[in-house]
């Protein structure tokens, strides 16, 4: 198991390495990206609100929450765009949000989250392109 684990982390490794942004930014994302693959229910938003799910987040002032929204939009947006039923603005503004949201929660110590906010279209159109070469 920890072979799969290895070559899925250094498929994703290689797919965000030209991604303009900083070292720990694309670490977060392969982290992410990897956290995925275990589908743990709790994370995974599929067939639920996101604006309830960000509200949620909003009202519980919860890192973890706007967190979840944020790195749920990001694989998804990424991966599995055709599932996604709202405007490419509105996840794309929620996970920002979102991103910005843990920031300023963590009182700005953490540039990856700033970065992430203010990246996130460039991110997500830079993973897109790398995914579809894959799928050739």
């Amino acid at each position: 198991m920890v072979y799969i684990l290895t070559s899925l982390e250094s498929f994703f490794v290689d797919k965000v390495r030209h991604i303009p942004c900083e070292e720990d930014t694309k670490a977060y994302i392969v982290s992410t990206f990897v956290g995925f693959k275990k589908c743990e229910p709790d994370h995974n938003l599929y067939g639920k609100s996101i604006t309830l799910e960000y509200n949620k987040a909003q009202l519980e002032h919860s890192f973890e929450l706007y967190q979840q929204v944020g790195d749920w939009i990001l694989f998804t947006k990424s991966m599995y765009p055709e599932s996604l039923t709202a405007s490419e603005e509105y996840y794309d503004s929620i996970a920002q949000l979102s991103y910005y949201k843990c920031y300023r929660i963590v009182n700005k110590q953490w540039q990856l989250y700033k970065e992430l906010a203010t990246k996130f279209p460039i991110v997500v159109k830079y993973l897109r392109d790398e995914m579809r070469d894959v799928s050739k």
